[in-house]
């Protein structure tokens, strides 16, 4: 089934984060090369209700799971009302971290074969690659838990590690966001905004990722 017309990111956005964040419409976040200013598909409940009836899909009942923090849970809620008002039942299941991150890993129990829907998030670095690099065939089984595989998003990733013309690196990364967002598995939901507070008399150190590395922190 590929509906992501039925989850309104914007309700997301507004419910989970009183708008204190930015639309994603793929997974490169502001202000690094290859960010999407516009995804393919548009919140359309009525669009996402007829292609279930084009699958002959009826009383579906669906299992959401989301680290048990308050924003995933909130997202959680809003995206099962979505789902609700299409005929989809949706149980809400919280997840806490180390459980979570193991969800889709083979090599840690069989939980990766009864994934339904999940919410997910990324940190990226100051590189497109550093959030695309998950996705490739090789990573199926380890953190592409969709376990989808494309040959030309293969290629492309490789092309992009090859790649110094910073545009036709942008174009690259472009076209693997829109080669995920065309398998159905994608509803672009959000970018988190990160806040780093400290002393002014602290000197802090962050990784490319965001990531702070507080062993080389300093006195500034």
């Amino acid at each position: 089934m590929r509906a992501p017309q039925a989850v309104d990111a914007d309700a997301v956005l507004q419910g989970a984060y009183g708008g204190a964040a930015e639309r994603a419409h793929g997974i490169v976040p502001p202000g690094v090369l290859g960010k999407r200013d516009r995804s393919n598909y548009s919140y359309d409940p009525a669009k996402a209700r007829a292609l279930l009836a084009e699958a002959g899909v009826t009383g579906l009942e669906l299992t959401l799971r989301a680290l048990n923090t308050s924003e995933p849970m909130l997202a959680a809620t809003i995206i099962q009302a979505n789902l609700q008002a299409i005929g989809i039942k949706v149980s809400v299941l919280p997840q806490d971290f180390g459980a979570y991150w193991e969800m889709g890993h083979e090599d840690k129990g069989d939980l990766w074969k009864d994934l339904e829907l999940y919410i997910n998030n990324w940190g990226v670095g100051a590189d497109p690659f550093d959030g695309l690099q998950w996705f490739v065939s090789d990573m199926v089984g380890i953190w592409n838990w969709e376990r989808w595989t494309d040959a030309e998003y293969d290629a492309l990733h490789e092309q992009g590690m090859q790649t110094t013309d910073p545009e036709k690196r942008k174009n690259i990364y472009l076209r693997m966001q829109e080669i995920m967002e065309n398998t159905g598995c994608y509803a672009w939901l959000l970018h988190e905004p990160e806040a780093f507070v400290h002393r002014d008399n602290l000197k802090l150190h962050l990784a490319p990722t965001g990531e702070t590395q507080m062993v080389y922190f300093r006195p500034a």
